[in-house]
């Protein structure tokens, strides 16, 4: 139980003096915004203007080939557009944001999903913790923020908090939300994991996690509200089943670290 209450304690978001003078008039100019879709033009026009209206300048929505007008909308609303690279898959969408962050000069690479389910604005304490230098990947737990009712149904609430856990206790550390759609990652954090992860689907945020406790990044995770989505969701039956597996897959396998010793 002491173990328990010590390591909530340390995932908990820390006072910090003079929040101002860290979130300077709230314009992220030293943050890309990376919002990774595939047809969410129900949604991607309010996420967009969203993230404007919360001091984000530089959004980047990388599209999975949507068939819709997601890439028309989202220009529109003023974001840079790009279509993923290395195939179909958030995966391959989060993996190319991060090759477009490095080729930038952004110190910072905030991300969430394009569904309108998560809240801009919320990555301000997550900045917070960032910009004061508490940690090098901040994650933004919806399962300890205030959710929309119905936002996320029992099954999800409880498979996402068990994964979490355990991949969480194999690192001994205690996590709630590792399947968030909220990342924060500084440069130097971005530099060290994307040259590591493969996946090419909804396992993206599993493997990141993995890969970041197991290079002994500083991660630290925040409460974020959540709200119900925009449109049809493309999480599936099979696709949750798929997600199991990989949950399985890292919880039983050796953290997967190349040899440059990260």
């Amino acid at each position: 139980m002491r173990t328990f209450v010590a390591l909530m304690t340390e995932n908990t978001n820390p006072t910090i003096e003079n929040v101002n003078q860290i979130i300077h008039q709230k314009t992220f100019s030293n943050v890309l915004l990376l919002i990774p879709t595939l047809n969410e033009e129900e949604a991607v026009e309010s996420i967009v203007t969203e993230a404007e209206k919360s001091g984000f300048c530089n959004i980047i929505v990388v599209d999975g080939f949507s068939t819709d007008h997601t890439r028309e909308i989202a220009a529109a609303a003023g974001a840079t557009v790009i279509k993923q690279e290395f195939g179909r898959g958030k995966g391959c969408g989060v993996r190319t944001g991060m090759k477009n962050f490095l080729q930038g000069n952004a110190e910072f690479l905030c991300i969430i999903d394009g569904d309108g389910t998560n809240i801009p604005s919320h990555l301000e304490d997550m900045m917070v913790l960032a910009q004061a230098g508490e940690a090098d990947v901040v994650i933004g737990s919806r399962i300890r923020g205030k959710r929309d009712r119905k936002a996320m149904n029992p099954l999800s609430v409880a498979s996402n908090l068990a994964v979490s856990l355990l991949l969480g206790a194999k690192f001994g550390r205690l996590f709630t939300d590792v399947q968030t759609g909220y990342w924060l990652f500084s440069r130097s954090a971005v530099q060290r994991v994307y040259p590591l992860i493969r996946s090419r689907g909804f396992e993206i945020e599993m493997e990141m996690f993995v890969v970041i406790l197991g290079a002994k990044l500083r991660v630290r995770e925040v409460p974020v509200g959540f709200r119900r989505r925009q449109g049809s969701t493309k999480f599936s039956f099979l696709l949750r089943l798929r997600n199991l597996y990989y949950a399985f897959k890292y919880l039983a396998s050796r953290t997967p670290i190349n040899s440059t010793g990260l």
